[in-house]
């Protein structure tokens, strides 16, 4: 759909609200934004068991860079 692909290794170089706190951060890609509106889910960012229980971060696109 967009920049970014399934399995690519993104930094955060902005965040909204909702993701507070984790710029500079980086993550792996889960969605490519064709399941989620156009917005990039992103694994990583939190722990394992964070994210078992809350979902993965999502980020819209311009919002990410590619490490």
């Amino acid at each position: 759909m967009g920049a970014f692909k399934k399995g690519d290794r993104v930094i955060v170089v902005a965040a909204g609200p909702e993701n507070a706190g984790t710029v500079g951060k980086t993550g792996t890609v889960v969605d490519d934004g064709s399941l989620s509106g156009g917005d990039i889910a992103v694994k990583g960012i939190d722990g394992r068991v964070t994210e078992a229980v809350k979902g993965y971060r999502a980020y819209a696109p311009d919002q990410l860079r590619t490490v």
